[in-house]
């Protein structure tokens, strides 16, 4: 028995091969970790930052902003440094890359033609709908 569709068991890279294409993808993956920090220390940021308000705490406190900035900064780095760290999510993350770079994507005139399909179906579509709408008003202000 095999891998793959046929036995639904999941085929396994070469050792050497699956080396490569983890380091290959290694930058991104370290990339989208530094997003997700980043993103993650802006939101603790913005979350501090209402709470402080809300609770009157600038009034209690010193350079609260200060203290804001440099706690959710060190959230960040540490959220970092954790999913650095964590081999499954590295493993993860290099399976969803080496997936990503087998994707077919579409061509830029597949893209906008599509993209225009979708715009004129949009407007035919509102457009029934409107009409239906104003007809449907119109038999309702006869009937009642």
């Amino acid at each position: 028995m095999g891998c793959g569709f046929e036995s639904l068991l999941p085929c396994q890279l070469r050792s050497d091969a699956g080396d490569t294409m983890e380091s290959q993808h290694q930058k991104w993956v370290t990339l989208s970790y530094l997003a997700v920090a980043a993103l993650f220390g802006y939101v603790v940021f913005s979350l501090a930052g209402k709470l402080v308000g809300f609770y009157d705490l600038e009034v209690k406190f010193r350079n609260i902003s200060t203290i804001l900035r440099v706690g959710s900064a060190v959230l960040g780095v540490l959220m970092f440094l954790f999913l650095t760290r964590r081999d499954d999510t590295n493993q993860f993350m290099n399976e969803v890359m080496t997936e990503l770079s087998r994707v077919s994507w579409p061509t830029q005139k597949e893209t906008t033609s599509s993209t225009f399909i979708v715009i004129v179906m949009v407007l035919v579509s509102g457009t029934v709908l409107g009409l239906l709408d104003f007809l449907w008003i119109q038999v309702l202000k006869r009937v009642l």
